[in-house]
């Protein structure tokens, strides 16, 4: 395998920017509908019934489950720019082998190659969902 030329460097530099810009859009946007929201709280609404407080928590939830994948793809954006600065970007984090310049393109922020992300995946699936 080869390391990425520049030209395909510069390429993923470009959509991680964007991505990130779209992003902090994404949060400042969700920030100030939840202010909205508080401020019509505030004014004094009349209050509704069971299924509109349901209705109320459900979209809450929604908005952090949200809030916090947009959070996460952020971190992912940074840690991506960190192994770039350390000089190790496109190495597998798990085995050390080169990551595809064509994995990279399409997924700037991969950190495994396909064979430890699906490995990763195996081993993870269930993290993260509730358990009886």
């Amino acid at each position: 395998m080869t390391q990425p030329r520049r030209e395909e460097v510069d390429k993923i530099i470009r959509k991680l920017r964007e991505r990130q810009k779209s992003l902090l859009e994404e949060v400042r946007g969700e920030l100030d509908q939840r202010d909205n929201q508080q401020l019509i709280e505030l004014m004094g609404r009349e209050p509704g019934d069971s299924g509109d407080v349901s209705l109320a928590d459900a979209l809450a939830d929604m908005n952090i489950l949200r809030a916090d994948r947009q959070i996460h793809e952020l971190r992912d954006i940074d840690a991506a720019f960190a192994r770039m600065k350390a000089e190790n970007f496109g190495i597998c984090t798990d085995c050390g082998d080169e990551i595809p310049v064509g994995r990279l393109l399409v997924y700037p922020t991969a950190k495994r190659c396909m064979a430890c992300q699906q490995r990763h995946e195996q081993l993870f699936a269930q993290e993260g969902r509730p358990k009886l």
